[in-house]
């Protein structure tokens, strides 16, 4: 109880924090920060972590004392507007989606100002990685959750990195883990990140442009990463089309969420994947092939011409994954067009009008040659 304990302590001081520095903001007339603050304290969450000359912050939604299960959400880059219009409303989805369960949203860790700038060379070529891995891990310890509640981490975009990085190298331990629109873990294969293949779980929705990158380590959601891949889009669901909807109300996406959170694994959906995308998956896998014992070293490596070894096998695993997705969207318009031909000349019966598909239900499968802008 004694962590409990000091935690609540914690959101007491951090509560009147935030409040007086809403004064002040009033006062001072900085629009920015009063909407930013009377969103959190409106949200009704405990503040467990309040640093905002860092823009780190954690909430907590619901009570851990009485919930059966817990999720930890790790958002991706962005700032206090992010906080404001996603991180707090896919928190708080999450959190109604879910029986029995304590939501927090953790953000608590220095990021780049996008993806590219990341890719470019600056949170995972320094130490800053390690240093967010290994504050996520002790801040999951200060949650102090008894042994029979389960922990869910669920990350999207670049909070999906520092998640890998944790897992692999700062000894976190969690019941499952989800990943959503992931462009890599920092590793090639689940095993490093020592975890069970039926706890791992991924999503990646159609028009994902930033899942599509490929340049920190090998897709998650790739059949050789391991893991299970669930859909994102069901016929009468709200779809998914990019990077920044996983969490929507309604959507299968954030339905196979709670159904991993809650431990209901019978009931999700997976992903069922076409030949296109199995060979353009397998062609990136053998790309990928000939550096990956240069990852491996250089997961450990800082000395001289270790910006050089990185920045080449991300620009391999760049190729590889524009060459997969390549070889992907060539196959299935291949087999659209024979489709197409066939229908023309009349070896396959076109459909009655009792069987003509919905164009709306048909936009919501899973068809990774169908990209829009994310």
């Amino acid at each position: 109880m004694r962590g409990k304990e000091l935690l609540s302590r914690r959101a007491t001081s951090n509560l009147a924090a935030a409040k007086m520095d809403l004064a002040g903001a009033n006062v001072e007339g900085d629009e920015d920060r009063i909407t930013l603050l009377e969103t959190i304290l409106s949200s009704g969450a405990d503040i467990l972590v309040y640093r905002p000359q860092l823009q780190h912050y954690a909430l907590l939604f619901g009570d851990l004392d009485t919930a059966e299960h817990a999720a930890v959400v790790v958002p991706g880059v962005g700032d206090g507007t992010n906080l404001c219009h996603d991180w707090i409303p896919d928190a708080i989805n999450l959190y109604e989606a879910s029986d029995s369960t304590a939501v927090v949203l953790w953000k608590g860790y220095d990021n780049p100002v996008d993806v590219l700038a990341a890719a470019a060379g600056s949170i995972e070529c320094g130490d800053e990685l390690a240093t967010a891995a290994y504050d996520f891990t002790e801040f999951i310890t200060t949650l102090a959750l008894d042994p029979g509640q389960s922990l869910t981490v669920i990350a999207h975009s670049f909070g999906s990195i520092v998640l890998g990085a944790a897992l692999a190298d700062a000894g976190l331990e969690v019941t499952d883990v989800v990943v959503a629109g992931s462009p890599g873990m920092t590793v090639e294969e689940l095993r490093q990140l020592h975890l069970e293949q039926s706890h791992f779980f991924s999503e990646q929705a159609p028009g994902d442009a930033i899942a599509e990158l490929g340049i920190f380590g090998a897709s998650p959601t790739s059949p050789q990463f391991g893991g299970t891949r669930m859909s994102t889009n069901e016929p009468e669901h709200p779809m998914v089309a990019a990077h920044s909807h996983y969490f929507d109300p309604g959507s299968t996406a954030l339905e196979n969420m709670v159904d991993v959170v809650t431990g209901q694994y019978d009931d999700i959906v997976r992903h069922r994947a076409a030949f296109p995308e199995i060979a353009g998956g397998l062609v990136a896998w053998a790309l990928r092939m000939p550096v990956v014992p240069l990852q491996m070293v250089g997961r450990h490596y800082r000395g001289p011409g270790f910006r050089i070894l990185t920045n080449w096998c991300r620009f391999v695993d760049l190729g590889a994954s524009e060459t997969g997705n390549l070889v992907c969207e060539v196959l299935d318009e291949g087999e659209r067009a024979l489709l197409w031909f066939a229908h023309r000349v009349g070896a396959v019966q076109h459909p009655g009008p009792e069987h003509v598909p919905d164009p709306d239900a048909a936009a919501t499968t899973e068809d990774p040659g169908d990209h829009e802008p994310a």
